[in-house]
């Protein structure tokens, strides 16, 4: 009876044991601060555009207040240092182990002196130890100006008549412009040209669009060739339209093709029917003249 209590005993040990053992633990999730986004505020920029910076960082499992310092780094030095912030895990006694903070800097460094693509490193650092590194392309482009042309008739049928009204739309757009400007839209028509709008191009980018009407009194092959001109008189962009004005008149020509027959032509086209026709006659010759010296035979 001992012996079987002693075995109760040290099975139902060994089956506690074996639980406790083969149990899952529970770990705390390791703290850590990192960035979940790192962006400029726009695609690219003109040239000494003021650059702003994005940043989307989170905080995860903490167990007290950490302060983090953000960092703007080019490819091998330390350009500012954006600012210091301190994850908020006790706000008046209430704790947030894990938390996301958006941030909007502006740097004080210019990022946009030169045209190009460079990419900068802003760095994450707590108790002055980098913990996390996020990539910083920044755009910076030439001004650019386009401008296209598109016309319509009154009547709707792309068939321009004489005296028809015809309307021009002129579509501009610009982008990476560093300072806002004046700009003059000029129309010509074949007369010279005529100033139709004045178009602000405004810092950054933009667009506008202008319209005029015109009828021409001619017929025949016609263009409107609009110009923008900056404040100096500079032709910053020129764009053309062209149309035809008038149907011409068409006709269908009767054409008659008389053929001539030379005798050489017939020959040459017939040479092996002829030829074999002589060869027929020749036969014949030689056997008439035979049966005439040969009469018996």
């Amino acid at each position: 009876m001992k012996n079987t209590n002693k075995l109760t005993t040290l099975i139902v040990l060994t089956i506690i044991l074996t639980t406790i053992l083969t149990a899952p633990t529970t770990q705390a999730a390791a703290a850590r601060v990192y960035f979940s986004a790192v962006s400029p505020d726009k695609s690219g920029y003109a040239v000494d555009e003021t650059v702003k910076i994005n940043i989307k960082y989170k905080w995860e499992g903490l167990t007290a207040n950490q302060t983090v310092t953000i960092q703007l780094w080019n490819a091998t030095d330390l350009m500012e240092t954006l600012g210091t912030y301190t994850t908020p895990y006790n706000i008046s006694g209430t704790l947030t182990p894990s938390g996301t903070k958006t941030i909007q800097y502006t740097p004080t460094t210019d990022l946009t002196e030169e045209t190009g693509t460079t990419t900068y490193s802003v760095k994450m650092l707590s108790a002055g130890i980098v913990v996390d590194t996020a990539d910083l392309v920044i755009l910076v482009a030439d001004s650019q100006t386009t401008m296209s042309i598109t016309w319509q008739d009154q009547n709707n049928d792309r068939i321009v008549d004489q005296n028809e009204l015809v309307t021009f739309t002129a579509y501009i757009n610009w982008a990476f412009v560093e300072t806002t400007e004046a700009h003059s839209l000029y129309v010509n028509y074949g007369d010279g040209d005529k100033l139709l709008s004045t178009v602000t191009i405004t810092a950054g980018s933009g667009s506008q669009t202008v319209t005029d009407s015109h009828g021409f009194n001619t017929r025949g092959a016609k263009t409107a060739k609009f110009t923008l001109k900056d404040a100096t008189g500079t032709t910053v962009k020129t764009s053309t339209a062209t149309l035809t004005v008038g149907q011409p008149a068409t006709t269908t020509p009767t054409t008659t093709t008389t053929q001539k027959t030379s005798i050489v032509g017939m020959i040459t086209a017939n040479w092996a029917i002829l030829a074999i026709v002589a060869a027929f006659l020749v036969l014949g010759y030689i056997y008439l003249n035979e049966n005439k010296a040969n009469p018996g035979r």
